[in-house]
């Protein structure tokens, strides 16, 4: 596949396959499109159906790393990604699971819409009141997106509507009694916290004329746990893509 019809795809594949030339679910075939996205842990490409519908394929990968058996964790990421998207499954505006390819792939119907990296022109302007309604929608299912701080992961859709793709690393701890849940509950807490921290920042990168003086003071006082985050996860990020660098995977 020429590199113009590539996604977001490393010059070096440091793990797993490529995507699937073709695959069949409930007996039709699928037949691969465009990969739009190849990294450590998963590969994802658009499909076509016999009828011409766009699906996605999103394949963790299960090849072990480096003599360390990863076939347990590629299952276990798809596991939890189809339960998220279960547990949104009526929500309109988060991708409808349409089924699963073997123990490690799901498939969900396309969404159409470019990404917020992708797009040029001015959003609406009820963009990111719509946004912020999708999230509080995952929330009140007991579940916190976690991934909202990536402008790729939202959609403006048909009418620009938003919509949300990737719930990889999405959190919806099950109930536990006891202390276990008390965390549990606390942790969400922050992490649905962080989720709406992140619209605001979005909203003041792409629409900052449409914020009121509540939003931006809210949008300056980042939560603790997020400066924590950035003061650990800033170093080991950077370590991260120089490493990558350093094997040619960037």
């Amino acid at each position: 596949m020429a590199r113009k019809e590539q996604g977001r795809v490393p010059k070096r594949i440091l793990r797993g396959r490529w995507a699937p030339e073709a695959f069949t679910l409930a007996g039709r075939r699928y037949a691969l499109e465009r990969v739009l996205k190849h990294d450590f842990f998963a590969v994802t490409g658009r499909y076509r159906g016999p009828d011409g519908e766009a699906v996605c394929l999103k394949h963790y990968h299960t090849e072990p790393w480096l003599g360390v058996p990863l076939e347990w964790a590629g299952r276990l990421m798809a596991d939890r990604e189809v339960r998220h998207y279960r547990l949104l499954a009526d929500l309109p505006d988060v991708p409808r699971l349409v089924g699963r390819v073997g123990r490690s792939a799901l498939v969900h119907a396309w969404v159409e819409g470019r990404d917020l990296l992708d797009r040029k022109d001015r959003l609406p302007d009820d963009f990111f009141d719509r946004l912020e309604a999708l999230v509080r929608a995952i929330h009140a299912r007991g579940m916190a997106y976690v991934d909202m701080n990536k402008p790729d992961n939202v959609l403006v859709g048909p009418g620009g509507r938003p919509a949300l793709v990737d719930f990889q690393i999405s959190w919806a701890p099950r109930p536990s009694r006891g202390p276990l849940g008390g965390i549990k509950r606390r942790l969400l807490a922050m992490f649905q916290e962080a989720d709406l921290y992140h619209v605001r920042k979005l909203k003041r990168l792409y629409r900052p004329d449409l914020m009121t003086p509540e939003e931006r003071a809210a949008g300056k006082e980042r939560p603790w746990f997020l400066n924590l985050h950035r003061l650990i996860g800033a170093p080991l990020r950077d370590a991260r893509r120089k490493f990558l660098e350093w094997v040619g995977a960037r």
